[in-house]
């Protein structure tokens, strides 16, 4: 083997010039490839990681009825032993006690709709960072009779730290809910939603203003392990009455970006697919000529003894080292490049900035640096180089050597 590799090694060089321009074409469509796919796959984490973490949690525990129909008599009792549960379940990286409702907030002559969210404020900085995000004011603490607003909110209402906010809404059972609060901060959140309508109080703030004390609308569990989604959801199911409330996966309130993903996902293999046929056709020309320049070496080492089999190998492991070869050039070349995208994402410009803002992403572009979408470039790319031959391998079997030799063809 170690000397079909050393011939097979110095027939790429008796062409230096066709070698080099067939390794660079390889490595350019690798380069390309990895860091199209890194983007893609990349935004989807991004994505996914955003609308888990940010609203429904990997799990959420929830009344039966609430996910179809959002009101607060389809809420939840929260109990002590609930709560015990998700305290001491390791598999959990923080569990988010949520309530939330839709009111209308006045200021002079100025009403909106907008959402109002009962939270931990501990919790909630670290499920979004919101703390990071106040632009003006405080965040929030557990004893506050206070709220935080978004900044275009603000815009529109006029207001800033300091001012009276006026609530009206619906408590539960149909009870009224109305209160005035002071505005304590008012934050800057990437997603357009967040700033626009929504407004954060200390959940037993939020619990006396709705009448909910115990009741919570819905319970978001952030796994440390995006794999036990599955086996947290059985679990947490077992220990609830199904009658009544249940125990729902990421995948199911996410429906909408995962079929968005999908579709972007077919798209984008497209594309890359079309990208490895051209580099297919280049390999394809580049190992045709390499055996139509040889028909007469191969046909006076098939005269001499040498089998047809012996000699497919050897052209095939020709094309597998050019193949192999750029693809590991392209590699060598894209991971640092993919790293320090990884470690720096891009900002998206703000022209297309609110776009993202108004699909609830926050405005960059992640890259991915999971080592398996690269290898499959690698792998891909000697599949090509193995199809590619097949057509001037079957020359190879179809070679009249007598004509060939005496110069007939």
């Amino acid at each position: 083997m170690r000397r079909k590799i050393t011939l097979a090694w110095r027939n790429l060089w008796r062409n230096k010039k066709r070698t080099f321009i067939t390794l660079a074409s390889v490595t350019f469509a690798v380069v390309v490839a990895t860091m199209m796919r890194g983007l893609q796959l990349g935004t989807y984490d991004k994505m996914l990681d955003d609308a888990i973490k940010s609203t429904t949690g990997h799990v959420a525990l929830m009344d039966k009825l609430y996910w179809d129909d959002k009101t607060l008599l389809n809420s939840m009792e929260f109990s002590s032993g609930l709560e015990a549960t998700l305290n001491a379940d390791s598999r959990i990286d923080f569990w988010v006690p949520q309530l939330m409702s839709g009111v209308l907030v006045s200021s002079g002559p100025h009403t909106l709709g907008v959402l109002v969210q009962g939270v931990d404020p501990e919790v909630q900085d670290k499920q979004i960072g919101l703390a990071d995000k106040i632009i003006a004011g405080e965040y929030l603490n557990d004893e506050d009779q206070a709220v935080l607003i978004g900044k275009e909110l603000s815009q529109f209402l006029r207001m800033s730290v300091g001012d009276t906010l006026v609530l009206l809404g619906q408590g539960y059972m149909g009870v009224t809910a109305a209160a005035k609060y002071p505005i304590k901060g008012i934050f800057d959140h990437p997603m357009a939603e967040f700033n626009k309508r929504m407004i954060f109080l200390p959940l037993a703030t939020a619990q006396y203003l709705f009448f909910m004390e115990g009741r919570l609308t819905n319970v978001n569990l952030v796994l440390k392990d995006n794999a036990e989604t599955t086996d947290i959801q059985t679990y947490y199911e077992s220990k609830m009455d199904t009658t009544l409330l249940e125990a729902r996966g990421w995948r199911s309130m996410n429906r909408e970006i995962l079929s968005g993903i999908e579709s972007d996902n077919f798209f984008g293999k497209i594309m890359i697919s079309i990208l490895y046929m051209v580099i297919g056709f280049g390999l394809f020309g580049t190992i045709l000529m390499m055996t139509m320049e040889r028909k007469k070496e191969f046909s006076i080492m098939i005269a001499i003894g040498m089998r047809r089999t012996k000699l497919l190998t050897q052209v095939i492991l020709e094309s597998i080292m050019i193949a192999g070869l750029g693809a590991l050039a392209g590699l060598m070349i894209s991971f640092p490049v993919v790293y320090f995208y990884y470690l720096n994402p891009i900002p998206v410009p703000e022209e297309s900035a609110e776009m993202y803002r108004q699909m609830n992403m926050e405005p960059i572009l992640q890259i991915s640096i999971k080592p398996d979408y690269m290898l499959l470039q690698f792998a891909i790319v000697l599949g090509v180089s193995i199809v590619a031959s097949i057509i001037p391998l079957n020359n190879i079997l179809k070679f009249n050597i007598v004509d060939i030799i005496r110069g007939r063809q």
